[in-house]
């Protein structure tokens, strides 16, 4: 029963954030769309920064799911172009992580600033994860080997969140999705792909799988032990 009454909780703090966004939520009304009592929601989640942190990692624990899929259902989507194309994409699917990232601009900074303050060994992994992508991906001849891997993966995530979060300070969003998604896709394969990367990445993208396999089980151990608090 308490998984199953974190979930509710869950679902109704993801659906109030989509809906009215970070500031305006209270734990008050998380506990009234759940249909407990606010003590209930206490008991599972301490403050509303935790909660929201959960409701964000539950997303990206789905997120996750769907690049193992994509990776299995081509290696290609491995490449650093194609994975920042899934990524600018699943942002703009998933209302979730699109209202936290284009919403409010200072809600990601709240809910990471609370994650590196109680969840630190999570958003530590994150970022390992993508220093040990990059890493496969200078072995095997994928990423070019002209900047530091640290320098590589300071620049990919810059890129990266620059074209997720621009709609938030008023971009032009009357260039179509699709579009916008190709360009992000131009700008890293011109950046960090070496030539014939398209060729090497098929070695590489068993690796990159388990990254992420291990960054799933992470976020869905994170997030189960929060249930069953």
């Amino acid at each position: 029963m308490s998984d199953e009454r974190a979930d509710w909780i869950l679902d109704a703090a993801g659906e109030l954030l989509v809906s009215w966004g970070y500031r305006r939520v209270t734990i008050e009304d998380v506990a009234r769309r759940a249909g407990i009592g606010k003590g209930t929601v206490y008991l599972h989640f301490n403050t509303k920064e935790v909660l929201f942190l959960t409701v964000l990692m539950r997303a990206q624990a789905r997120i996750t799911e769907r690049f193992l899929a994509a990776f299995e259902a081509d290696p290609s989507h491995a490449l650093p172009s194609e994975l920042s194309r899934l990524v600018y994409l699943w942002v703009h699917e998933d209302p979730i992580i699109h209202v936290i990232m284009t919403g409010d601009p200072e809600t990601l900074g709240t809910l990471v600033r609370s994650g590196a303050d109680q969840l630190g060994s999570l958003v530590k992994a994150r970022w390992r994860l993508m220093a040990d992508y990059f890493a496969i991906m200078r072995e095997h001849g994928v990423v070019r080997d002209d900047l530091e891997p640290e320098a590589c993966l300071y620049a990919f995530a810059s890129i990266l969140t620059g074209f997720v979060s621009v709609d938030a300070y008023g971009a032009d969003t009357a260039v179509p999705l699709e579009a916008r998604a190709e360009a992000l896709v131009h700008v890293i394969r011109s950046s960090f792909e070496a030539p014939g990367a398209a060729g090497r990445v098929s070695a590489a993208a068993p690796q990159v799988a388990e990254l992420y396999r291990t960054m799933r089980d992470l976020l869905v151990e994170e997030i189960d032990r929060r249930k069953l608090t």
